[in-house]
């Protein structure tokens, strides 16, 4: 995990507490369809410590700005 996640954030002008809720909303996608490629494929033996952590790569998506996500209006 990257120390200066929290000066990346402030960088781009994002909020803390969205970006806390668009990685949330992001690493639950990413873990419905990680479930959902894993009942799929019963039968690979793909070991789950190769695959990186769904919170990190999460916030690793948000910071580099791979996800998009909408600001509720005021």
């Amino acid at each position: 995990m990257e120390l200066d996640a929290a000066e990346r954030l402030r960088k781009s002008g994002i909020n803390r507490y969205e970006a806390v809720i668009a990685v949330s909303k992001y690493a639950r996608r990413l873990n419905q369809e990680r479930q959902k490629e894993k009942s799929e494929d019963e039968k690979s033996d793909t070991a789950s410590d190769q695959l990186p952590k769904i919170t990190s790569q999460a916030l690793r998506d948000v910071l580099n700005g791979k996800v998009e996500f909408e600001r509720p209006s005021k």
